[in-house]
């Protein structure tokens, strides 16, 4: 159990139905290279094997009762990835006008709540042996360097994938609303216990300047 930043935590608390804080990235790839040919399936096991280099794919939030503190994440014990790693088809003729308007309509639909907070889409139906993938993520689980790191662990620079070791990582129990009030409280205690020194230092600094 972790606990969001209050800059994470924000961008949740800023969303809004017309207003959603997720990013997405819109790439085109050449499939005639891939090793064995193209299948949905072979893409569904690549994202499958890359997971455990990429630790905000596997957590959900969980909501601190009467908004108490800022929400937590846990390892998600429902994780399902048929729920994020989708297929589409883009119409006819399948150009960038086509993906444009498929990976506009992905990106305006907000997030799950209630599952980690991403998905990876294929978009099927391109011309010239292409497909496009939109992998979406909310702000809250990703800033500038962590969306970085993310893609360079989805990301090979060569056709053939490189393989990544296995890390068991075991879901965790979905807490309480007393474990999350007793840690909610924790960690206020904490806080304030840090803030007590800064107070007296600053203090100290004021009634030295204006003595």
């Amino acid at each position: 159990m972790e606990r969001l930043s209050g800059m994470d935590a924000t961008f949740l608390y800023l969303e809004t139905p017309a207003g959603h804080m997720h990013v997405a990235m819109v790439g085109i790839y050449d499939i005639s290279t891939m090793v064995d040919g193209y299948s949905f399936e072979k893409f569904r096991t690549h994202i499958e094997s890359r997971l455990q280099s990429v630790p905000p794919f596997r957590r959900r939030l969980v909501e601190v009762p009467f908004q108490f503190h800022h929400p937590v994440w846990i390892e998600d014990p429902d994780f399902d990835l048929d729920n994020h790693v989708r297929r589409i088809t883009a119409p006819a003729p399948g150009g960038r006008r086509e993906l444009g308007q498929v990976a506009a309509e992905i990106a305006s639909v907000p997030l799950d709540r209630s599952r980690p907070l991403w998905e990876a889409w294929v978009i099927e139906g391109l011309k010239q042996d292409r497909v496009g993938f939109v992998v979406k993520v909310h702000h809250a689980a990703i800033d500038g360097a962590s969306g970085a790191e993310i893609m360079t662990a989805l990301y090979d620079l060569s056709p053939e994938a490189e393989p990544i070791e296995a890390v068991d990582t075991p879901p965790d129990r979905v807490p309480n609303e007393f474990e999350l009030l007793s840690y909610a409280t924790f960690s206020k205690l904490r806080r304030a216990r840090d803030v007590v020194p800064l107070i007296s230092r600053t203090i100290r600094s004021v009634t030295h300047l204006v003595s």
